[in-house]
C-alpha cells in the first residue's frame, strides 16, 4: 500500500451539450506548433464569460465545461491558463489543448472530491516555463484547495501560499489558482519540451484529520 499523507503547511465524464470552440483555418493556423485537430479537443460551455467578460469559446486560454458532483448533479468549470488574478495575460499564446474530468483515485480515507480529478493539457510559450492556472468552480462546491501527489507521495495543496497559490472567491465563484512547471514533478511527461500535461490534481477537501493515514484503496467510480 502506498503511503499517502497531507502536508497542511503546503497546502470521466463530460456531462451535457459540449461544444468545440471553433479553431482557426488550417492544419496549425495560429502557427504555435499546436495542431488545430487538438485545439479541438477543447471544450467551452455555449455562451460562457469568465473574469475578462470575453467568450470563454473565443479564447484559446481558456476552456469550460459541466461536470458530474457527487450527488448526481452537475456544475460547470473553468479553466484559465498563463492566468494573471483569473484572467488571460495580454499578448499571451498560451493554449489549453484539452480539459477533462476524471473519477478520483488513490485520495486517503476521508478526502471529499466532489469533481473528481481535472486532467488537463496545456502549451507554455517558452519550454521549462512555470505556467500559471486558474480554476473556476461553483460556489457550493465544498473544498479546501487544489490538492496534488508529489515526488515524495504527499498530497500537497497548489493553491496555497507556501506553492504560490490562492484560493479566493471572484463574484459568485472560487477560483484557485496555482503553478505547474513545464517538466517539474507535477508535470505528467517530466520533460521540459512547451507542454505541460497535469493528470493528479483535484479540487478536494482534506481534513487535517486524515494526515498520515493509508489509501486503503482506490475509490469506486461509481458516480462520475
Amino acid at each position: 500500500m502506498q503511503q499517502n499523507t497531507v502536508s497542511d503547511d503546503k497546502q470521466n465524464q463530460p456531462v451535457g451539450k459540449l461544444t468545440l470552440a471553433s479553431p482557426p483555418e488550417g492544419s496549425d493556423a495560429g502557427r504555435d506548433s499546436v495542431p488545430d485537430a487538438q485545439k479541438e479537443r477543447t471544450v467551452s460551455i455555449p455562451g460562457a464569460v469568465t473574469g475578462d467578460g470575453i467568450q470563454n469559446s473565443a479564447q484559446a486560454a481558456v476552456a469550460s465545461k459541466t461536470v458530474a458532483k457527487d450527488g448526481d448533479s452537475t456544475a460547470p468549470i473553468t479553466l484559465v491558463a498563463d492566468s494573471r488574478d483569473g484572467k488571460v495575460s495580454a499578448g499571451s499564446n498560451t493554449h489549453i489543448v484539452s480539459l477533462e474530468q476524471k473519477a478520483a483515485a488513490n485520495f486517503p480515507e476521508g478526502a471529499e472530491t466532489p469533481i473528481g480529478v481535472t486532467e488537463f493539457v496545456a502549451t507554455v510559450e517558452t519550454a521549462g516555463d512555470s505556467a500559471k492556472f486558474s480554476l473556476y468552480l461553483d460556489p457550493n462546491t465544498d473544498v479546501n484547495g487544489y490538492w496534488a501527489l508529489n515526488s515524495a507521495g504527499v498530497w500537497v495543496n497548489l493553491a496555497s501560499e507556501s506553492y504560490g497559490g490562492q484560493m479566493t472567491g471572484e463574484g459568485e465563484q472560487v477560483r484557485l489558482d496555482f503553478s505547474i512547471q513545464d517538466g517539474g514533478e507535477f508535470d505528467a511527461d517530466g520533460v521540459a519540451d512547451g507542454s505541460v500535461s497535469f493528470i493528479s490534481g483535484a479540487a478536494a477537501r482534506m481534513p487535517l484529520s486524515i494526515v498520515g493515514q493509508t489509501a486503503e484503496s482506490a475509490p469506486d467510480a461509481a458516480g462520475f
